[in-house]
């Protein structure tokens, strides 16, 4: 803020308010903890040399760019560590599969309003007055 403003502002404050700003910054500074900053290390031993015609030069085997991929064997194995306790498989076999109630879908003629050819669509896909067929899209 500028120096205009913030005179502005005291001038329009009365006394008490003017104590209560105070007491109010005095304690906002006596509340607030001093930020700690950490300090970075910085490793010994570099990641790159540059020469001295300016090439720069890695030391880390682990960037390179293009590196093989080879299959191996995959020696993960299921202890059963995360299994539900109480889970019971004959509990799901005597529930069954779920019934399977859905009918086909009843379709919807519509006429196509470029070339005026008939022929039927899910009506999810209807909507508005004009529909055009697969062939007029492109049109």
């Amino acid at each position: 803020m500028s120096d205009d403003i913030v005179k502005t502002l005291l001038e329009s404050l009365t006394d008490e308010q003017k104590a209560q700003l105070v007491q109010g910054l005095l304690k906002s500074n006596e509340n607030e903890e001093v930020p700690v900053l950490k300090e970075e290390t910085v490793s010994s031993t570099p990641r790159s040399n540059i020469t001295e015609d300016f090439k720069v030069v890695s030391n880390d085997k682990l960037e390179k760019r293009k590196t093989p991929v080879k299959a191996r064997k995959n020696q993960w194995v299921d202890e059963g560590e995360d299994r539900d306790p109480n889970f019971d498989p004959q509990k799901f076999e005597r529930m069954g599969k779920a019934a399977r109630n859905r009918g086909k879908t009843k379709k919807k003629n519509v006429e196509c309003h470029v070339c005026g050819r008939s022929f039927s669509v899910n009506p999810a896909y209807v909507y508005g007055e004009n529909f055009r067929c697969n062939r007029c899209t492109g049109r």
